[in-house]
């Protein structure tokens, strides 16, 4: 009988101690989940009701509000076109909504240094991911006078 008030304990003390967040996307979006960490712009977390693991963008994420406490953290402020692009690597876009695929030619240009070059093909990626309304670039593959990248909004 003493097992079982200790298991029962046991199991309530977890449910009590459970990391239950609420999650408020930049989108409007709420979604509970178990908080695991965050690294490196990501979010690591696990649904309520399994314990698969998995991960959002700090990117697509405006606070992280605990239920317990009621505590609201800031994960990121909503990225404005008038501010700029955010160019972001593959494994950062979970959360993110592709919006195109785009790819950029620039002749090779004589005398011009690969980076003069590689500024320039960014310049031309950010010029379309105006025209399509995107946020986030990620380049997917660069050659000298060729750039392909995703363009992804919230």
């Amino acid at each position: 009988m003493r097992k079982v008030f200790v298991i029962l304990a046991l199991f309530m003390a977890v449910s009590i101690t459970a990391q239950t967040h609420e999650i408020l996307k930049h989108n409007g979006e709420k979604v509970l989940i178990n908080y695991i960490k965050t690294d490196t712009n990501l979010i690591y977390f696990s649904n309520p009701n399994s314990s698969e693991e998995g991960r959002i963008s700090t990117y697509a994420v405006q606070s992280l509000k605990e239920q317990s406490s009621g505590i609201i953290q800031v994960i990121s402020s909503k990225v404005d076109i008038d501010n700029g692009f955010v160019f972001l690597k593959n494994n950062e876009i979970a959360g993110l909504r592709k919006v195109a695929s785009i790819s950029v030619f620039l002749g090779r240009p004589k005398g011009m240094s690969f980076n003069d070059l590689s500024f320039l093909k960014k310049r031309r990626l950010q010029e379309k991911a105006t025209q399509k309304e995107a946020l986030f670039v990620v380049i997917t593959s660069e050659t000298f006078d060729t750039i392909k990248a995703d363009l992804y909004s919230y």
